[in-house]
């Protein structure tokens, strides 16, 4: 079995617009929650866009920093990915 593992979460700046396009803009949606990233900063995991605190461990629901693992488009800590 292949596992994945991504690069670091990396902060960047939102679109200068604070609503997605499902919402008449062209900024960013959160993956995890679903609102509009309206922060002055998201994070780019696994080429999806996340509120800084919507980057958790799928299983534990612990919040992820630095390093995350992906596995069918879920994040998961490094304990829970190897399980």
């Amino acid at each position: 079995m292949k596992t994945e593992e991504t690069q670091s979460c990396l902060q960047q700046p939102p679109s200068t617009t604070p609503f997605g396009s499902e919402y008449g803009g062209g900024g960013e949606v959160c993956a995890g929650c679903e609102s509009p990233i309206a922060d002055r900063f998201l994070l780019r995991v696994n080429e999806r866009s996340w509120h800084e605190t919507c980057v958790k461990c799928s299983v534990c629901l612990s919040t992820l920093s630095g390093t995350c693992y992906c596995r069918d488009r879920l994040l998961y800590c490094k304990h829970d990915y190897e399980k």
